[in-house]
This record gives C-alpha cells, sequence and structure tokens, in this order.
C-alpha cells in the first residue's frame, strides 16, 4: 500500500502538491484552499487486479475539473466513489448535490465538474477507463456525475469495494483479478439498473452476493445460533435470493457454515500455540454446541477424528 498525506507540506504549497498528486495518478484537477481551516489530504492507495483503489481523506478543499484540465487529459477515466463519511458536494451541469453517507458518485474526466470538500470527508475511490462501463451501459452519458442513493445493489458493491480494499494484501494475483472483474461487471450492473430502473440479476451480482455471504460466514462462524437468515439480513437479501444464489453455486447455506466451522476447528487442532485447549473447548469456540456432532461433522470432512487430526499435526 502506498501512503502519502500533506502532513509535512508548508501550508501555502498544500493545493499545489495535492493537485499535482491528484492529475498524476488520476485525473487532471486545479484544487483551491477552501474554509477557515489549513487544506489537508491524506491518501492510502492500492491495486488489486490492475485496478487503482484508494482510501481518500482530507478537508479544506475546493476541486475542479475544468475545460483546461480536461485538455491536459493524456487519458480518460471514471472515478467511482464512495462517501464514507463527513460532508461533501458535488456539482455537474449547474446541480449541486449534498452527498450522504453510503452515496455512489460518478466522475468522467471528459466532463467537467467540482467537488467543495471544504470539512472533514473521507472516500473510497476507484479509478477505471471510461471504455470499460461506456460499452457496458445502455445510457453512458447519464454516468457522468451521477449519484447512487438508496439502491440494494449500491450497498452490496460499496461493502464489495471497502472488502477487497481491506484484504488485498492476503489475495493472490487469481483472486485479486477475479475480484476487479466481479467489482467491474457488478459497477456496470448498478449503474445499467438505475437508469433503467429495471433490476435483473446479473452472474456479476450473484458472484459478488455468494462471495459477500461467504465473508459473513468467515466472521461468525463462530455463533452456534448463526442461520442463513440472519446472513440474508446481513448482506441485504431475501432468504429465498441467498438459497439459490449458493444453489447455483452447488452449496447450501448452512454446509458452507458447517464446512468453514470445521475449517476453523482444523486450524486451531493443528496450531501449537492451541496445544492447551480441549477439544470441546475448541468445538464450542467454533460454533458447536455439541461434542459428538463436531466429531461426526468434523470426520465426514476430513476424514478422521478431531483426536487424531491433533495428533498428527504436532
Amino acid at each position: 500500500m502506498v501512503s502519502v498525506t500533506t502532513d509535512g507540506i508548508p501550508p501555502r504549497e498544500r493545493a499545489e502538491f495535492w493537485a499535482d498528486l491528484v492529475s498524476r495518478h488520476v485525473t487532471p484537477m486545479l484544487i483551491e484552499p477552501a474554509g477557515k481551516l489549513a487544506l489537508h489530504g491524506e491518501i492510502q492507495a492500492r491495486l488489486i487486479g490492475g485496478l487503482g483503489v484508494a482510501r481518500v481523506s482530507g478537508r479544506g478543499v475546493h476541486a475542479l475539473h475544468t475545460g483546461a484540465q480536461i485538455a491536459r487529459a493524456r487519458g480518460h477515466v471514471y472515478a467511482a466513489c464512495v462517501h464514507l463519511e463527513g460532508e461533501a458536494r458535488i456539482t455537474r451541469r449547474g446541480e449541486g448535490i449534498a452527498l450522504q453517507r453510503g452515496d455512489i458518485f460518478l466522475t468522467d474526466s471528459r466532463h467537467e465538474f467540482t467537488l467543495d470538500l471544504e470539512r472533514s470527508w473521507r472516500h473510497l475511490v476507484i479509478t477505471l477507463p471510461t471504455g470499460s462501463l461506456d460499452s457496458r451501459v445502455a445510457r453512458p452519458e447519464l454516468l457522468s456525475g451521477a449519484v447512487l442513493r438508496n439502491h440494494p445493489l449500491a450497498r452490496l458493491w460499496a461493502s464489495h469495494l471497502a472488502t477487497g480494499f481491506a484484504l488485498a494484501g492476503e489475495l493472490s494475483s487469481t483472486a485479486a483479478s477475479m475480484f476487479a472483474r466481479h467489482l467491474v461487471d457488478l459497477l456496470a450492473q448498478l449503474l445499467d439498473e438505475s437508469h433503467r430502473g429495471q433490476v435483473t440479476p446479473s452472474d456479476a451480482w450473484r458472484a459478488a452476493v455468494f462471495l459477500r455471504a461467504c465473508e459473513v460466514i468467515a466472521l461468525k462462524f463462530g455463533d452456534p445460533d448463526l442461520t442463513p437468515d440472519q446472513i440474508a439480513l446481513e448482506i441485504g437479501v431475501s432468504s429465498r435470493t441467498l438459497a439459490r444464489v449458493f444453489a447455483a453455486n452447488d452449496e447450501t447455506i448452512m454446509r458452507h457454515v458447517f464446512d468453514e466451522r470445521v475449517r476453523q476447528a482444523a486450524r486451531l487442532l493443528a496450531a501449537p500455540e492451541s496445544a492447551h485447549r480441549s477439544v470441546t473447548d475448541i468445538a464450542f469456540a467454533c460454533g458447536f454446541n455439541d461434542v459428538s456432532h463436531f466429531g461426526r461433522i468434523f470426520a465426514g470432512k476430513m476424514g478422521t477424528t478431531p483426536s487424531q487430526w491433533r495428533r498428527r499435526s504436532h
């Protein structure tokens, strides 16, 4: 991960420093100080499957992309941004929109826009070539300056992006490329639906739902009361939809839950730092509330009993 901040830059030079940074890595921008607070900016950026993703925050910033900046652009990009917190306003075609937490907004380097970022704010941003979306949506002319709010697919996409950013350092190159493809596919689906008013789940949408459900299970496997209804509620889909998504992957929700519990139990049983813990303790920690049931499930998955697995691992 690459981290850059205006800390340490003399206040009078910060606007020029920030403008140069954004212009080189996203698109040419004119940056002006705004408000009474000293301009501050911070960026943490990383590549995921060839796509640039960054968490950006700051204050005291008025950012403009005018005809002069458009003329300077060497290649055109979309920036799809999730407004995580704070106050921000985007103006496009003379219309200003105050952003709310969770909003997704798009900027297009081929068109003028301004961002008023006077007070503290934080965004998660992905940049991608304009061609990667233009050919995949019904009305690409509507994308510039679009603000997506209160759409279930928008919440799913934002969550998917945040998870990918957090886990990027742990992904293999193959997994990172797959994630990037799903992310772009899901964004195209979201943009197309938002402008057509249609809901037609795509393969990318189903893949994102499946991955998000797996993430929830990986976090909550230790809860013995975890149910498909709770998982569906967590990711914002119906239980029936979630069941269909898992069926398309030749799985059931609870089978995946038990597979995750067994996987985590096997890891703990093999770990030297867990040698002092009993099999019963590990079973309960992994979401089982009956040791006999744990033994049967574990043996069915691993081909051996928990105790034998532990002895072989040490």
